[in-house]
């Protein structure tokens, strides 16, 4: 019913992925393909596209309220795809995660303090707390049996020296899913050093069965009151240029605590395209994501088993949630910052693997959320360039 295969020009859109700076040059290709920041190269949900389009047929753009029916949208999508109850007096307004994040790291913590995190991660992370004056302490992830886990002795240790734990859950960049199990042993580190936990959820819907992604919110009694909970429509919807975001926070002190440092960052009301963008998202958006899933794990599979075929030296990683392919360019000679060489020998910028901290060195991130015929031509240059 969805059309995924068309491929649309976006380089006249302003669209950050399709800026390329002057060091995306390649010197056998002329046009590089950009695989890296994670935003999808597919059309929205037409129904969002329509509301949009409804909307922005009013000729005002003013200020905007953050209306019930907004809230109500993520409220309604929680309770009917993972049977969790959000009340709505948890919600806190973000234009963004990345944002929201670092409205907490201030909120909780003061210069000086330790936040955990889990490299290789999503970079952004680290440099909110050391932008401000705070220290990122690492539990780097480990590979058991080709699959990254915990280390959670290093967990805890972390922890010890931490406030708080940024956890990212799917994880961004090497597509683990937490399972259950896993997840409770984190609760029981963040319960028993007492930190509090920002979970960065915005990849939940994108997860591939048999996989199930496990919402922090309502998991565990312990959590609720150390949990804030991040969530946005953007990832599964594509609609990140619009900056809407759920921060769901069910401790009243912690919420409380949050919502001033909001106000003094002078975060203020939505962007009026996002709030319809948003409501038709989870409204309507449902059917769409449905036939996404399948389309995104068959891409998933063609570059795996096409590159085992006829580049076994590059190792892609499990991807159990996201669309972003974790691949290993060691065996190919390559190491540390890998991505100016994969940019001159085959025409792709994809996001360096360094970029992600401890542990990502020789390693790339490949968005494949794009249209299989761009995937294909990408797949055949890493074929002629390190096949």
């Amino acid at each position: 019913m969805y059309d995924f295969d068309s491929i649309i020009d976006r380089t006249a859109t302003e669209a950050l992925k399709w800026h390329f700076p002057p060091s995306c040059r390649s010197s056998e290709y002329k046009d590089v393909i950009a695989m890296w920041i994670a935003d999808l190269d597919m059309a929205s949900p037409p129904e969002v596209v329509a509301a949009i389009t409804e909307r922005a047929a009013h000729p005002v753009y003013g200020y905007s309220s953050k209306p019930e029916s907004f809230f109500q949208a993520y409220i309604d999508w929680m309770r009917e795809r993972y049977n969790v109850r959000v009340d709505r007096s948890w919600l806190s307004f973000s234009p963004g995660i990345v944002p929201a994040i670092a409205t907490a790291i201030r909120a909780f913590t003061e210069r000086g303090d330790g936040i955990a995190i889990t490299p290789p991660v999503y970079h952004p992370f680290k440099h909110l707390i050391e932008d401000n004056g705070r220290l990122a302490v690492e539990a780097p992830l480990v590979v058991r049996d080709g699959r990254y886990e915990f280390d959670l002795d290093a967990l805890d240790a972390a922890c010890a020296r931490s406030k708080i734990l940024v956890l990212c859950s799917p994880h961004n960049p090497v597509g683990r899913v937490w399972t259950t199990e896993e997840l409770a042993a984190v609760v029981d580190i963040a319960d028993r050093r007492d930190v509090i936990v920002i979970s960065d959820e915005i990849h939940a819907d994108l997860v591939y069965a048999p996989h199930a992604h496990v919402p922090m919110t309502g998991f565990d009694e312990r959590l609720q009151r150390r949990l804030v909970a991040c969530w946005a429509p953007s990832k599964t919807f594509n609609i990140a240029g619009l900056q809407a975001s759920y921060i769901t926070i069910p401790d009243e002190r912690l919420r409380a605590a949050y919502d001033r440092e909001t106000a003094a960052s002078g975060v203020g009301t939505p962007n009026c395209l996002a709030i319809a963008a948003a409501e038709a998202a989870y409204g309507k958006g449902g059917p769409w994501l449905q036939e996404l899933l399948p389309y995104l794990r068959g891409n998933y599979e063609y570059l795996c088993s096409t590159l085992a075929a006829r580049a076994p030296a590059l190792k892609v990683y499990p991807c159990e949630g996201t669309f972003l392919a974790w691949i290993d360019f060691c065996g190919a000679g390559l190491s540390a910052d890998v991505g100016p060489e994969i940019i001159d020998r085959a025409g792709l910028w994809l996001d360096a693997g360094a970029r992600f901290g401890t542990g990502g060195e020789g390693f790339a991130r490949l968005n494949f959320g794009c249209p299989r015929p761009v995937l294909e031509e990408a797949v055949q240059r890493l074929i002629k360039a390190f096949g």
